[in-house]
């Protein structure tokens, strides 16, 4: 009796334990798509000469994004993706909403496109890459 105990506990245990580790990656891939899809939305929305731009303000660096007079700059702050939309180009962090979580996110624009780099939920280093029409020379 005490064996088939043991063995029910350290079954339990076990399938508790798989069951946490794979609730743990579904949010995880989750989160990782989300971003990616959220990415994709925002640089083909802002593919045009003048709307897409890097700033930096206060150690904090942003995806500037203009639209209609509008601009709303993409930045991390406190472990998490934001989004503040507004009529200048000012990082106001009180303004931002919280996005998705992840943490150390640059934005680089080189050549013909930009990259994107962050750690996610698993501190696994993330890199996405767009090129950009806009800033193709003319042939």
């Amino acid at each position: 009796m005490t064996l088939f105990i043991t063995g029910s506990a350290f079954v339990i245990l076990y399938g508790s334990q798989f069951y946490t580790n794979m609730i743990k990656e579904s949010k995880s891939s989750i989160n990782r798509q989300s971003i990616l899809l959220y990415f994709n939305n925002r640089i083909k929305q802002h593919d045009g000469q003048g709307l897409l731009n890097i700033i930096t303000q206060d150690n904090i660096q942003a995806l500037v994004l203009v639209q209609d007079g509008y601009t709303t700059l993409i930045y991390e702050q406190d472990g998490h993706l934001v989004e503040q939309s507004s009529e200048s180009a000012e990082i106001k962090p009180l303004e931002a909403q919280n996005i998705l979580e992840l943490t150390h996110l640059t934005f680089t624009l080189e050549n013909h496109g930009i990259t994107i780099t962050y750690l996610d939920q698993t501190n696994q280093t993330v890199t996405l890459k767009y090129t950009l029409n806009a800033l193709e020379l003319p042939s």
